[in-house]
């Protein structure tokens, strides 16, 4: 099965601690990179769990907090530097362009790839890009400023031709092609080659959603539908409730809430407010709507097709 996994970079809420870094994730999804969130030191955290970055392909900026953002002109930089050609799409609020830019222009930062800043639309829910095998899409979150969520998805998945069906068969290249959509082959003599019996049907495309700085909204609720694992903001424990309506973020128990409305599968927590060092009893108030519930942990890989 083709990849899908998520890793945690940073967890934090604010400001980047000894404890916790601030928001970043890495996605692999069928070999291709997309880094959600920026937070101050993302760069390092990839060096030190020895991830790739030179081979992401797309970032996606949430919002325009610094705890989400500060990472990202020192982190094209430093791309820059490695010798990179290689093209890169980030998606972000109409303000980001500017303010790379700018740190670029200030530092005398020569970036010589071609960095595509396109811009979110923190309204309505989009389809951001897709590809032959799966799809991005971003959707409004309930915080202080604009802020997007996203969601990537994979599309359909083929049919798998049995173990000797070909042969047995004799199935051309067309025929195949057809039974891997799923649809019955009607040859010239009437035979019928049906899907139900010379494939095994395909697993289940995989989703996973991440919901960026939020208070409790339907709008995430409706975006998160069905999806395969969730990453909600857990800033604040329910005794914290009014400071979380304040600052517009969400407790356990409303994260805990979203995933169980929405019908996810998994649901896993971070965003973690810096008063925490014990994050046991954000996880316990989760746990207690929705079972499913994990805590992000900084350079963990999360595989979506085994979730513990």
């Amino acid at each position: 099965m083709r990849k899908f996994e998520l890793t945690v970079l940073g967890c934090g809420a604010a400001a980047p601690t000894p404890y916790f870094l601030t928001t970043s994730q890495l996605v692999n999804i069928h070999d291709h990179l997309i880094l959600i969130d920026a937070g101050e030191g993302v760069q390092l955290t990839l060096r030190k769990q020895r991830l790739k970055f030179q081979r992401i392909r797309t970032i996606l900026i949430s919002h325009m907090h610094a705890d989400h953002v500060m990472g990202l002109p020192g982190l094209i930089a430093s791309m820059n530097l490695l010798g990179r050609k290689l093209e890169l799409d980030v998606y972000g609020p109409k303000e980001l362009e500017g303010f790379v830019k700018g740190v670029w222009h200030k530092t005398e930062t020569h970036v010589d790839f071609q960095v595509n800043f396109l811009v979110l639309d923190s309204k309505n829910p989009t389809e951001l890009f897709r590809t032959n095998s799966y799809k991005v899409q971003s959707f409004p979150t309930k915080h202080r400023i604009p802020t997007c969520g996203f969601r990537l998805e994979e599309l359909e998945l083929a049919w798998n031709i049995k173990p000797y069906s070909k042969q047995k068969n004799k199935m051309s290249l067309q025929e195949i092609i057809v039974l891997k959509k799923g649809k019955k082959v009607i040859r010239d003599n009437g035979d019928i080659l049906d899907p139900s019996k010379c494939c095994n049907p395909p697993k289940k495309a995989r989703s996973y959603v991440f919901a960026a700085d939020t208070a409790y909204t339907p709008k995430v609720v409706e975006a998160a539908k069905g999806a395969t694992l969730l990453y909600h903001e857990a800033t604040f424990m329910e005794e914290e409730q009014e400071i979380a309506k304040k600052t517009m973020h969400s407790t356990a128990s409303d994260a805990g809430r979203v995933a169980l409305e929405s019908g996810v599968e998994n649901l896993i927590i971070g965003h973690f407010s810096n008063r925490y060092r014990d994050l046991s009893g954000l996880h316990l108030e989760a746990v207690e709507i929705f079972k499913k519930t994990v805590l992000a942990v900084e350079g963990k890989t999360i595989f979506l097709d085994r979730i513990t």
